[in-house]
Order: C-alpha cells, then sequence, then structure tokens
C-alpha cells in the first residue's frame, strides 16, 4: 500500500509507506531529525532554518542539505534509516492502544528513506532492539522510569557526563534522548547499562513528582484516598 499507518498509544506513531514499504516514521518517543542534527550541536540552528527553507524549492531536504555542505548525502540515507529504525522501536517499545490507515500520506516526510524499508527487515531489526533491551541486568522503560545520579562516579565519557547532567528525576529516558539530541534507542540502552553499574539510579515517585505535582489528590494511592474517606 501507499499510504499512512496511524498507531496510537503512548508513545505511538505514524508509518508513511510508499508501495508496501517504510519510508519514514514520526514518534513522540522518537528524536526527529532537527532533534539529531541541532540538537546535537552538528548543525547550527540557523543553518538548519536555511536547508528548510532551501528544501521548498529544491524539493528535497537532503538535497538542500547537501548544497550547503551540512550534510553529505551518503551522511543523508544514513541518517533517514537511522529514524525510520529508532521510530519503529519507540512505538514498539511503548503501548499501542490501537490504529488505522489513511491512504493519504499527508505531509511528505522531512528525510524519507529512498526505496523505503521492507516491513519484514524492520519487524526483525525491531524485535532484536527489544530482546536487547530485555537482556541486559537492568532493562529501562523509556516513557515511565526517571532518573538520578547513582552513587559511583561516571565514566570520562562525554556522552555518559552528558546523561548524567539531564538525569534530574524530572526526566523519562524519552525526555533525555531529546535533551541530548541522540536517538531513542541507543540512550535507553546507554541508561540501562549506567543503572547496572551504580552510575545511575530509578529515582523514586516522591523525587520524580513531588517538584509539581505532590499536593495532587489524583497523584495519592488509592488507599490512601479511601483511608481519607473513612470516619474516625
Amino acid at each position: 500500500m501507499t499510504g499512512a499507518l496511524r498507531i496510537a498509544g503512548n508513545a505511538g506513531g505514524l508509518f508513511h509507506l510508499r508501495d508496501g514499504a517504510v519510508i519514514a516514521i514520526d514518534s513522540p518517543g522518537s528524536p526527529g531529525a532537527e532533534t539529531l542534527l541541532v540538537g546535537s550541536g552538528r548543525i547550527g540552528a540557523q543553518d538548519w532554518a536555511a536547508a528548510l527553507a532551501d528544501s521548498v524549492a529544491a524539493g528535497s531536504l537532503q538535497a538542500a542539505l547537501a548544497a550547503r555542505g551540512l550534510l553529505r548525502p551518503v551522511e543523508a540515507r544514513a541518517l533517514a534509516l537511522a529514524l525510520v529504525q529508532d521510530g519503529a522501536f519507540a512505538v514498539a517499545a511503548g503501548e499501542v492502544e490501537e490504529h488505522d490507515v489513511v491512504d493519504d500520506l499527508g505531509d511528505v516526510p522531512l528525510l524519507p528513506v529512498a526505496g523505503g524499508v521492507e516491513v519484514g527487515l524492520l519487524l526483525s531489526e525491531t524485535a532484536r532492539r527489544l530482546d536487547a533491551v530485555a537482556s541486559l541486568a537492568v532493562p529501562v522503560e523509556p516513557y515511565r522510569d526517571r532518573v538520578v545520579p547513582g552513587r559511583e562516579v561516571a565514566g570520562p565519557a562525554a556522552e555518559r557526563r552528558e546523561v548524567v547532567l539531564h538525569a534530574t528525576g524530572r526526566r523519562t529516558v524519552r525526555d533525555i534522548a531529546f535533551a541530548v539530541g541522540r536517538s531513542l534507542y541507543p540512550v535507553t540502552v546507554e541508561i540501562s547499562r549506567m543503572l547496572g553499574g551504580g552510575v545511575l539510579e530509578i529515582a523514586s515517585p516522591v523525587a520524580s513528582f513531588s517538584f509539581s505535582h505532590g499536593g495532587l489528590a489524583a497523584l495519592r494511592s488509592r488507599a490512601e484516598l479511601a483511608d481519607a474517606g473513612r470516619p474516625g
């Protein structure tokens, strides 16, 4: 088919298909091209905006980035494939509530994969990634678990130091991926390993929510609310 498969859930996503192959995936759980390029500091915000403007006339963001010397064609193709693979992982790692198919693709994806990705290959790669995370000593849930620095001193790698910097107890793994400008899957794996090594710890509910929501009755346990409603 040519169209789009829309997945509702947490985080959900939109699969763009052309002739039965997946050419792009948009998911709020997975950082997009702008986050990976601009958020990581690889491309400046002004250069990105200029390339977007150029892409209207060029008919392709990839061509506009290449014309400005910001991203070589081989790098753009690799990025487009990485976005599809990470988007599929982001959808599968969350909760799927329902789906529907639409015939119209709607907006053209910024960086589609030329020729698309065969569905069977994408499924097997997504399953491999899910299994890889589940096999780690401390697997982490990207949309639920929040982390804080642990007792062990973080290693010298700059990527680890950046993750620790954003591990405030308020951010989920998904939030940290967006903050550091990296794809969800590698950040999920890295944080899981850091949890296993004591560099990070799962934040307690108090640390995660009390900063802004601690006084809300909706966040109190049902048992606590029931006790409060009983006569003394």
